[in-house]
């Protein structure tokens, strides 16, 4: 099974890459953030024409998120349970598809750091990682995937100065992203490519795809089950150099196939 996570910043402007993209990188499962539409105007039949399985939970013109799959989803969870404030926003989609439980995730950016924004952001972290800790009940691989918003660590990014004072990496978020780890959950990136710099993003502005000033925000989280079953993980940065791309560019994690008796 191979699992993936794109940030693509308005579906509807690049249905055409991602239906391509999992065509060709044989992608099984797609959680998608930031697609900017509400469910009635996301492209479904561009999807389900091609054999894929659609799930969206969406909000008009910004944030969203959505999973494509080869196989039929059941839907667990459309937002964080017990989060009120998280509903207005559309950041969260938690489906059961085969014997794993994959998630959709978009964490808010949280700037400017003096602002009502880093406390929505903090709060909304904190309501994820209590109902990560609940998902540690389910006896098979958890994939907690998405545009996390957190540079975890300074090799995450292409100059740690530019970001010390950024709401993806002052101490009290990156202390929340090893807070969600320290439950049970591993960084797939990590555990693969121990000491390597990739970046996820590129900001549109001053270059920074052509100078390579990226940084590592799109994050796949596994529980343990996933951590013994993974067999790669990359960042493919193909698509952002593409004509017209999103900012954000895809993640996925390569697992070994599950034991008969597991599926």
């Amino acid at each position: 099974m191979k699992f993936a996570s794109w940030n693509i910043n308005s579906i509807n402007l690049r249905k055409e890459a991602v239906l391509n993209w999992i065509i060709t990188q044989d992608i099984d499962v797609l959680g998608l953030q930031e697609i900017k539409c509400e469910e009635a105007n996301f492209p479904k039949s561009f999807f389900t024409d091609s054999n894929y399985f659609v799930e969206v939970v969406g909000q008009k013109g910004y944030n969203g998120v959505a999973i494509i799959s080869k196989y039929p989803i059941e839907v667990l969870n459309r937002n964080i349970p017990n989060f009120i404030e998280e509903i207005s926003q559309a950041r969260y989609l938690e489906v059961k598809i085969k014997n794993y439980v994959f998630s959709s995730i978009y964490v808010p950016n949280g700037n400017p750091i003096n602002s009502e924004k880093l406390e929505y952001k903090l709060s909304w972290i904190e309501a994820f990682i209590e109902h990560a800790k609940s998902l540690l009940k389910f006896e098979m691989p958890v994939i907690l995937a998405g545009d996390y918003n957190i540079i975890p660590e300074e090799i995450d990014c292409w100059d740690e100065k530019v970001w010390k004072n950024d709401a993806l990496a002052i101490p009290d978020i990156r202390f929340k992203f090893r807070e969600i780890k320290n439950l049970g959950y591993f960084d797939s990136f990590r555990l693969i490519n121990k000491n390597k710099c990739e970046w996820s993003f590129w900001d549109y502005q001053n270059g920074s795809w052509n100078k390579d000033h990226g940084i590592r925000i799109d994050h796949i989280l596994i529980n343990s089950y996933g951590a013994d079953k993974i067999k790669d993980c990359k960042i493919d940065k193909s698509p952002r150099g593409l004509s017209k791309p999103s900012d954000h560019t895809p993640i996925s994690v390569s697992y070994t196939h599950l034991r008969a008796h597991e599926t």
